[in-house]
């Protein structure tokens, strides 16, 4: 009997990028969920603020979309939500629909973390637009990273 429900595959063109923190997984959590530092870390969304209940499984929250020169709305929703570990949000937008993935695994005193994102058009603005920006995702999935790297590094040495 399985333990649960697999995490389905994201698509071939989703975009992933890794790297190592020299952090433990709690420090890489909280700095993927710190509202105050939301605006650093996320190249790609520019999230309300969250409820309460953000990010336990069935949360949303309202963000917009940065693609291009054309601002989107978007519904976020958290899928899955394993703190230290896994959290998945689905993006849903008028023009623009897709998944982002967080992965934390401890790894050698700190943290693997591995970022996908997938988003596709779901009109015809949408699918325009993502065939231009698709190449430009993969430098800001390296930027969040980079900043998530630069904040729980800082969080988890006193004195840094």
């Amino acid at each position: 009997m399985a333990a649960g429900p697999a995490t389905p595959r994201l698509p071939r063109d989703a975009v992933e990028r890794r790297l190592f923190v020299d952090a433990p997984p709690a420090a890489v959590w909280m700095a993927i969920h710190d509202s105050a530092r939301a605006a650093a870390i996320d190249a790609i969304l520019s999230q309300e603020p969250a409820g309460p209940d953000w990010p336990a499984v069935g949360a949303r929250r309202r963000a917009r979309l940065r693609l291009g020169p054309v601002p989107f709305g978007a519904d976020l929703e958290s899928l899955e939500a394993r703190p230290e570990r896994r959290f998945r949000v689905a993006i849903a937008g008028a023009a623009i629909v897709g998944e982002r993935r967080w992965e934390l695994a401890p790894a050698a005193g700190g943290t693997r973390v591995s970022c996908a994102v997938h988003l596709q058009g779901r009109n015809r603005l949408g699918r325009a637009l993502m065939r231009f920006e698709r190449r430009g995702i993969a430098p800001r999935v390296e930027a969040e990273l980079a900043a998530v790297k630069r904040i729980a590094e800082a969080g988890s040495h006193p004195g840094a």
